[in-house]
């Protein structure tokens, strides 16, 4: 028998695919006991409410993102290495045809419940302080140019992202690293 730890665990990974495959609304607590041969009384243990699953998701990609930028940074590469390793984050996306966690939580953001709402605002503001910072760096060492601040840059980079994953998913997988290439094209010295 599983213990309570891992029930939790798989219950999360489970929850954390369906999100990735079709949103917040696009599955339920039906589908994630199916998956896992349990009851859905025992995804209601572990998590009362679907808005805590959601959150427990979104927090687990925040702390994810977390270590990955202390990695990256323990790597001491060039600005222009660390935006590379950025953009493959989300390449796997890409190559899966699953929604990226800003992708899965913005259909439908609006009905989402108030408290995951604000773990996804959170969740963003992670994503462009840390590539605000990056830029900073980036253009600070001569690494960089652009017009305008490094958050104006960071908005324009995390949605050119955002929005090419959406056309590789649907329509042109080579498109990805199109925009990738031309976002650094057009920053580089």
């Amino acid at each position: 028998m599983a213990l309570q730890g891992d029930t939790k665990k798989r219950i999360l990974d489970i929850a954390e695919q369906l999100l990735l495959e079709g949103g917040f609304e696009g599955f339920s607590y039906k589908h994630v006991a199916s998956d896992l041969g349990i009851k859905n009384a025992a995804v209601h243990y572990h998590y009362p409410a679907k808005s805590d699953l959601g959150v427990a998701i979104i927090q687990r990609t925040r702390r994810r993102f977390g270590r990955w930028c202390e990695e990256i940074d323990k790597r001491g590469e060039d600005p222009s290495k660390k935006l590379e390793a950025f953009f493959g984050i989300f390449k796997p996306f890409v190559d899966s045809g699953k929604l990226c966690f800003g992708g899965a939580l913005a259909v439908g953001f609006k009905k989402l419940p108030a408290e995951m709402q604000a773990e996804a605002r959170a969740m963003a503001t992670d994503f462009l302080g840390w590539l605000e910072n990056l830029l900073h760096e980036g253009r600070s060492g001569g690494f960089f140019t652009f017009p305008g601040s490094p958050r104006d840059q960071a908005v324009v980079v995390l949605s050119s992202i955002q929005g090419v994953l959406q056309i590789a998913r649907e329509t042109d997988p080579s498109s990805f690293d199109v925009v990738v290439r031309q976002i650094m094209r057009s920053i580089r010295t």
